[in-house]
C-alpha cells in the first residue's frame, strides 16, 4: 500500500470517528439548538445547496477575499523588494508588520469597524492578515540566498536578468509559494471573521450571524461547513496553480 493511499485511509477514518462523536454528543444533549446532528446539518447544508442565493452570496464573499489576497500580495512583494534594497525601509516596515502578526484579528476588525464601512472593512482585514506573510516569507527568501553563488555570478559576469533568473527568483520560490497556500486559507478564514462582526451585506458571514440570532443553529453549523469545504477548495486549486506554474518556470 502507497503512503498517499494510507493517508487517505487514516484521513476517511479519522473522518469518520469525529462525526461518530458528534453525532453522539448530539443525541446525549438532545438540544438542536445547542448541537445539531450531523443528518440535521447536512439536511440544512444541502438545502443551501439547491438556494441560488447561496451561490450570489458565496461569491460576493469569495470576490472580496480574492481582491484582498491580490491587494495583500501585490503590497508584500512590492515592500519586500524595497525592503531588501534599502535597509531603512526595512526597518520602517518591520514594525508593524510585527505588531499586525501579533494583534488577534478580531481586535483589528473592531478597530477598523469605526472606520470603514462593511465591504471595504473585510477587504482591508484580509489585506492586512495576507500582507505580512507574503513580506516576512518573501524576507525570509532573500536571507537564504547563497553568498557564494552571488559572488560567482559577479565573476562569470552574469546580468541583473540572469542573476534574479538562476539565483534570487529559485530562493525566492521556495519561501513565496508556502506564503501564498497560507495566505489563501487565512484570508477565506479572516473575511468570514470580518463578516460576522460587522455584518457585510449579502454575505457568508451576514448568514451566519442571521442564522444565529435566530437559534438556527442547524443553518449556522451548515454555513459553516460550506465555509470549511470553500476553504479545502480554495487551497486545493491554489496547490494546483501553483505547481503549474511552477512546473512551467522549470521547463523553460
Amino acid at each position: 500500500m502507497t503512503d498517499r493511499n494510507k493517508r487517505l485511509i487514516y484521513t476517511a477514518l479519522s473522518l469518520l470517528l469525529w462525526l461518530l462523536v458528534w453525532e453522539i454528543s448530539a443525541h446525549v444533549l438532545d438540544r438542536e439548538y445547542f448541537l445539531p446532528s450531523v443528518e440535521r446539518t447536512l439536511e440544512e447544508f444541502f438545502k443551501l445547496l439547491i438556494t441560488p442565493d447561496f451561490y450570489k452570496i458565496t461569491l460576493f464573499t469569495l470576490l472580496r477575499v480574492i481582491l484582498g489576497i491580490l491587494i495583500g500580495t501585490s503590497l508584500g512583494i512590492i515592500l519586500a523588494v524595497l525592503s531588501h534594497r534599502f535597509e531603512p525601509i526595512y526597518h520602517l516596515v518591520k514594525l508593524p508588520v510585527t505588531v499586525i502578526r501579533s494583534t488577534p484579528i478580531a481586535s483589528f476588525i473592531i478597530i477598523l469597524w469605526i472606520l470603514l464601512s462593511g465591504d471595504a472593512l473585510c477587504v482591508f482585514v484580509t489585506v492586512l492578515m495576507v500582507f505580512p506573510i507574503i513580506w516576512q516569507n518573501l524576507m525570509d527568501g532573500y536571507s537564504s540566498i547563497d553568498k557564494e553563488l552571488c559572488e560567482m555570478s559577479l565573476v562569470f559576469g552574469f546580468s541583473r536578468q540572469k542573476h534574479f533568473r538562476l539565483i534570487t527568483l529559485p530562493a525566492l520560490k521556495r519561501y513565496f509559494i508556502p506564503a501564498i497556500i497560507t495566505s489563501v486559507g487565512l484570508g477565506w478564514k479572516a473575511e468570514i471573521a470580518a463578516e460576522i462582526i460587522a455584518y457585510a451585506r449579502n454575505s457568508v458571514g451576514q448568514m451566519i450571524s442571521d442564522a444565529k440570532y435566530n437559534l438556527l443553529t442547524a443553518e449556522v453549523f451548515a454555513w459553516t461547513l460550506s465555509v470549511v469545504l470553500f476553504s479545502i477548495l480554495l487551497e486545493g486549486l491554489t496547490r494546483l496553480l501553483l505547481k503549474k506554474f511552477s512546473v512551467g518556470g522549470k521547463s523553460k
